[in-house]
């Protein structure tokens, strides 16, 4: 599917919230991404609610894959495993 016929069906099924650049990002690689003709971007955008976690590095794609085997998503209104483990480990580097 080219870039044309990605726009039309994003503006007549995905609800309009940011105007998009004209850009299709089809991969990634560390901090680099990639559009549909090849040339690459520098990454430094995260999103919303998110880290900016770099792309396909083998580590983190092989934790992502073992986690989803398991949770991929919890609200916060239950308990998971390790979320306080990390939120104190995040506390105590930033707080340092």
């Amino acid at each position: 599917m080219g870039f044309i016929e990605e726009q039309q069906l994003e503006s007549a099924y995905v609800m309009g919230t940011y105007a998009r650049k004209p850009v299709e990002l089809v991969r990634g690689e560390g901090m680099a991404v990639f559009d549909d003709a090849g040339r690459e971007y520098l990454d430094f955008i995260g999103g919303i609610g998110a880290v900016s976690l770099g792309h396909c590095h083998p580590a983190l794609a092989d934790a992502l894959a073992d986690q989803a085997g398991k949770l991929v998503h919890v609200s916060n209104y239950y308990y998971v495993e390790h979320r306080g483990e990390v939120a104190r480990m995040l506390s105590d580097l930033l707080n340092a």
